[in-house]
């Protein structure tokens, strides 16, 4: 379901925020391409049954799919502002209006504060990601999720650089990728001098 061969893996994100990770990493590869597609209805539903975000008996239908798909690209915007890209207001407005369907409410339990979706079944499920989020920007560990800088790739890693300055979902792919179009661009401007 979820493409794990070395891409957004090598730097999992602490704690609960690799539940944000793994879903944000969610996609669908183009047939003979190296493009990415978007979750398919059944692997968004897998994910989040398999998360425990939602219940066996809970329905998950196409609509359920789109709103899931919506709040994918606005996280999607919101970890590229962490790039210094701003995050469209439409994409702003996107998690407000998840947050508002999943009505979370701030919770004082024992360990910490906490935000809890009072909605149920996927407004809910949606709603505790967003509770990730919300908490995650607040700790600061958000600022650490980045896209890899490769064109062919969109995986969410976390930078654990000292100064993030991780540019890539693995240096052995994605990274090594890159270095080599850039040779190549060197070779055929050399060739042409």
């Amino acid at each position: 379901m979820i493409d794990t061969r070395d891409h957004g893996w090598a730097y999992p994100a602490p704690g609960v925020l690799e539940l944000v990770q793994r879903f944000l990493n969610l996609h669908e590869h183009a047939p003979g391409t190296e493009a990415d597609l978007p979750p398919t209805r059944e692997m968004v539903e897998a994910f989040l049954r398999e998360q425990g975000l939602l219940r066996p008996n809970e329905r998950f239908t196409e609509r359920d799919r789109e709103t899931a798909l919506q709040l994918h690209a606005a996280l999607h915007a919101k970890v590229r502002s962490n790039a210094g890209e701003p995050t469209p207001s439409s994409e702003l407005a996107t998690l407000d209006r998840v947050a508002r369907a999943a009505r979370l409410r701030p919770s004082f339990g024992p360990d910490e504060p906490n935000l809890v979706p009072e909605a149920r079944g996927v407004a809910g499920a949606l709603g505790r990601l967003l509770a990730i989020v919300f908490l995650a920007d607040l700790d600061g560990s958000w600022g650490h999720l980045k896209e890899c800088a490769d064109e062919t790739c969109r995986s969410v890693f976390y930078d654990r650089s000292r100064n993030r300055s991780g540019r890539w979902c693995s240096m052995s792919a994605c990274g090594n990728r890159a270095k080599v179009r850039a040779w190549r661009e060197r070779q055929r401007l050399e060739e042409r001098s």
